[in-house]
């Protein structure tokens, strides 16, 4: 696939959209957290460099954990004072939009001239922030929903890290017994129904506990591969890849058709000056993310890489799932939904269509 063919599948979702408004907005939430994002993060994981990570760790850490509650409040402060949001909505807003979406990022990046170090780095925040996001989310929705005080909000948070401990652990563990099973089984075939079977497996028991799943299927992708680097043959490993590519190209075909089919352009239109407030405030976080935040690292980064980190601001599926995953109950529900619509629309086509053009204007190697 190329880049530009994630505008067209964008297009014809809407299109579909329009031909039948609403008929699609359920499937695509559902679809998006319990069938893609369980096998696109896996494949994510199970293809990054783990090497490339370690040596980047700090612009990866400082993107991931800092990053995202930077970008969340930022975002709330402006379409709180801006938007007309209130403060329950903006910051649960803030939450949706404060991570780059693994969807997006992952599926762009791989197909952009840009050096194997600067990949890792935007694939690697893209899966770690985009966790870390999911987080934060569900501990705003149920202070929100509780009505709780700062107390009660410390006390959600501190559930929400043991959640993300422990699903890593959880992901951690079936590594170890997957790589232990598949001792004596060396066949493509073999490998890949175990990553298939470990994936979904550490994100839904990981979902069921009450724990990260995200960081379950990471932790189980990256130990994984770890474990079986050395003992995997050529064959075995070429045809694991294989296998993975397949389903991620035929995932995001179907998911961001979806995107453009959940969209429904009539509530864009009345939602207008809050979505343009909303799009403003996540291209300004991105902007201090990337030369406010990364300066502290700038040791660690080539001239022009913290431009390629602020065109990598792209919102996609996760944060379209999460707002239309948020309660009814929630205060002004439907404009947070809008608002989502209208970030993940321009990012994702401005993206797929401007990335390439760009990037190839940057000296990225000096």
């Amino acid at each position: 696939m190329r880049v530009w063919h994630f505008a067209v599948l964008l297009a014809i979702g809407i299109a579909a959209g329009i031909a039948l408004p609403g008929r699609l907005t359920g499937l695509f939430g559902a679809a998006t957290l319990y069938v893609f994002l369980p096998a696109l993060i896996f494949e994510a994981a199970w293809n990054l460099d783990a090497q490339m990570v370690r040596r980047a760790w700090k612009p990866v850490a400082l993107l991931a954990a800092p990053g995202v509650v930077l970008t969340a409040a930022l975002v709330a402060a402006c379409v709180h004072y801006f938007g007309g949001f209130a403060w329950s909505a903006a910051l649960l807003l803030g939450a949706i939009l404060s991570a780059t979406d693994p969807v997006a990022v992952v599926a762009l990046f791989r197909r952009l001239p840009v050096p194997r170090a600067l990949a890792a780095i935007v694939e690697s925040e893209s899966l770690f922030n985009d966790a870390v996001a999911v987080v934060v989310y569900r501990a705003i929705v149920a202070a929100v929903l509780a009505g709780s005080g700062a107390a009660q909000m410390e006390r959600v948070v501190g559930f929400a890290v043991l959640g993300v401990i422990a699903g890593i652990l959880i992901g951690a563990a079936l590594a170890y017994l997957a790589a232990f099973a598949l001792r004596d089984a060396v066949s493509a075939p073999a490998q890949s129904a175990a990553t298939l079977i470990g994936a979904y497996g550490a994100y839904f028991l990981a979902d069921r506990l009450g724990l990260s799943g995200i960081f379950a299927v990471i932790a189980f992708g990256i130990g994984l591969r770890e474990l079986e680097r050395r003992r995997m043959s050529v064959e075995s490993a070429s045809g694991v890849a294989r296998f993975w590519e397949t389903a991620s190209i035929a995932a995001n075909i179907v998911l961001f058709f979806l995107i453009g089919a959940a969209l429904d352009l009539t509530r864009l239109l009345h939602a207008l000056p809050a979505s343009g407030v909303t799009v403003a405030a996540v291209l300004l976080a991105r902007a201090a993310l990337a030369y406010g935040l990364l300066s502290i690292v700038r040791s660690h980064l080539k001239p022009f890489w913290r431009t390629v980190v602020r065109m990598a601001g792209i919102r996609g599926a996760l944060s379209l799932a999460l707002a239309l995953a948020t309660p009814a109950a929630i205060p002004q529900r439907g404009l947070i939904v809008d608002a989502t619509f209208a970030v993940v629309v321009l990012t994702i086509l401005a993206g797929s269509l401007t990335l390439r053009r760009r990037i190839a204007r940057l000296p990225l190697e000096t």
